[in-house]
């Protein structure tokens, strides 16, 4: 039986280099490559495999090989809209409440960002930015739709990434703007300032991926 340790850092390695886009949707892995690359046997790496499967970032094919699976383009409009629901719902919440998120941990995410911009690190960067809408969204107070957040964080980080680098003509780094303006609205409690720019950013971001995909 495989150690968890092994079993962690294999899944670690692999799932690094897919979200940082080393490893494109389309490739195929062989458990016995990794295996060599690792120094380690097969069984924790397919231990490894199943759960990235299970995170929906692999798929194994039958006497081919194991493949990294791409994020359609309707599934990551449907995430995208997602949070931006939660992200409204927790802005109604605080209108009535009057409860904030924790502002020293946004502003903490938002510095991140923007380091991230500076050193063109994209993947760095979307991680901050997503954590920042968990973070606005951790007011709710709900622990299934924190986990709902945190799997689609992995999901558009893999779907922003793949993008970046398909496009590296289009603007970039939009998400430090918006939620700046997010933070400065919050601490300055106009709440129907961030719902509007939550909603212009919601329908940018729907038109800027179709128009993306069609390229």
């Amino acid at each position: 039986m495989a150690s968890s340790a092994l079993i962690e850092s294999a899944y670690s390695h692999i799932r690094n280099r897919i979200l940082a886009g080393e490893l494109m949707p389309g490739t195929l892995l062989s458990e016995n490559e990794l295996a060599e690359q690792l120094n380690m046997s097969r069984t924790p790496i397919r231990a490894a495999i199943s759960r990235l499967e299970t995170e929906g970032l692999l798929s194994t094919l039958k006497n081919r090989g194991v493949l990294v699976k791409e994020v359609s383009l309707k599934d990551a409009m449907d995430t995208v809209e997602l949070l931006y629901i939660f992200q409204k719902q927790a802005t109604e919440q605080m209108m009535e409440s009057g409860e904030k998120p924790d502002l020293k941990k946004l502003q903490e995410l938002l510095d991140r960002q923007f380091e991230a911009e500076r050193q063109n690190e994209y993947g760095r960067y979307l991680e901050n930015a997503f954590e920042f809408i968990g973070c606005y969204v951790a007011v709710l107070n709900n622990t299934a739709i924190s986990r709902i957040v945190e799997t689609s964080v992995e999901k558009l980080v893999l779907y922003g990434t793949i993008n970046y680098l398909r496009t590296p003509h289009e603007p970039h780094y939009s998400a430090n703007r918006q939620n700046r303006e997010i933070y400065e609205l919050l601490v300055a409690e106009d709440y129907e300032g961030i719902r509007k720019v939550l909603t212009d950013a919601y329908n940018r971001n729907q038109q800027r991926m179709m128009r993306i995909a069609k390229v």
